[in-house]
């Protein structure tokens, strides 16, 4: 099972290169107006599609959940690499849903949020 995202990207080129950064891996294809990052861990399909005209998204965001602080220092270290570091937001020992959790947020090029984070209670 893969969970499968598409996004809209006004920037191709630099969209590419912030993924492969932030997931430490490149784009499994590539065209003029289209690519994807197939990930096994997590398991994410994640679709980039050329839109000049896209609008800023909304206000909602995505989230990777990861097993464990190991797995989540890696993920931390490659926001910080990527040329949009200095959008990286820690937030270490956070409680939300019920739960608590060390989170990193960043922001892709096109606005979008993502909150990845691992359970420590």
């Amino acid at each position: 099972m893969r969970v499968h995202i598409s996004l809209q990207a006004s920037d191709l080129i630099r969209s590419r290169q912030f993924y492969a950064s932030l997931f430490g891996q490149q784009a499994s294809l590539v065209k003029d107006d289209y690519l994807n990052f197939r990930l096994d861990e997590p398991s994410i399909h994640l679709a980039l599609v050329q839109n000049d005209d896209a609008e800023a998204p909304s206000q909602q965001h995505f989230g990777v959940e990861l097993p464990d602080a190991q797995t989540f220092s890696t993920w931390e270290k490659r926001a910080l690499q990527t040329d949009n570091a200095e959008a990286v937001v820690p937030e270490p020992g956070a409680q939300c849903c019920y739960a608590r959790a060390n989170k990193v947020w960043i922001v892709d090029p096109d606005g979008h949020r993502w909150e990845i984070w691992h359970r420590t209670g």
